[in-house]
């Protein structure tokens, strides 16, 4: 009997993200269980650092297979933006020393799918940092017929002027421009209102830096 691959990649998987998640858990066990000395404390601290870049990764790629074989259905309720957004601004400065402010009113709450504007806002930051930002700031605002966008800045260097068009302004299209910006894009098209895609673009600001903006139908 054939191999169905597709079949195989999401068991696996699903597998590895429960292993992570356990490695996860054991070392934070293991941090509390332990008096460490500094040197001990910033290995355990690196370690960690790698477990959760991988865990994220593989949820990721998790996320992406299902979109593709068309299996993924988006669960489209009602969240708190702040509740979504917080573990990632804690990730953020722990691990890499990037403060993330939260520009909008705590109680803001939206229809999205919590998993896929995890993977985009997640993804959109990483690529901040490893550009060379040490601060990003995340604002909202509300538009008409119930559509929003989610606006991403940072400080860092901006988007190549090659990238840009003629109004500083580009769309990431498929693969081109890197696997983070293709899970964006791949997230936010998941989202679908009235035959209506989610959407992202993508611009330098005027004085310095980057914004990503998210676009909810």
């Amino acid at each position: 009997m054939a191999i169905d691959i597709n079949v195989l990649l999401s068991a696996q998987l699903h597998d590895l993200k429960n292993q992570m998640q356990a490695l996860l858990n054991a070392q934070s066990e293991l941090e509390d269980a332990l008096n460490l000395t500094p040197e001990q404390q910033s290995l355990l601290e690196k370690l960690h650092d790698h477990s959760s870049h991988l865990s994220q990764r593989v949820v990721e790629l998790l996320s992406v297979l299902k979109m593709q074989n068309q299996s993924f259905k988006p669960n489209i309720e009602e969240c708190w933006l702040s509740d979504t957004l917080s573990p990632i601004v804690q990730e953020f400065f722990e691990l890499h020393g990037v403060n993330i402010t939260l520009d909008f009113d705590e109680d803001f709450n939206q229809f999205y799918d919590e998993q896929l504007v995890n993977i985009a806002v997640h993804n959109a930051c990483m690529n901040a940092f490893q550009a060379g930002a040490t601060a990003i700031r995340i604002h909202i605002n509300e538009l008409e017929k119930g559509r929003w966008q989610l606006h991403i800045e940072d400080n860092g260097p901006g988007f190549p002027d090659e990238h840009l068009n003629h109004e500083n302004a580009f769309t990431p299209n498929g693969t081109q421009n890197g696997l983070g910006l293709y899970l964006i894009e791949q997230a936010m098209h998941a989202h679908k209102r009235n035959q209506a895609h989610g959407e992202v673009r993508l611009q330098n600001l005027e004085h310095s830096g980057a914004q990503v903006t998210l676009i909810f139908p």
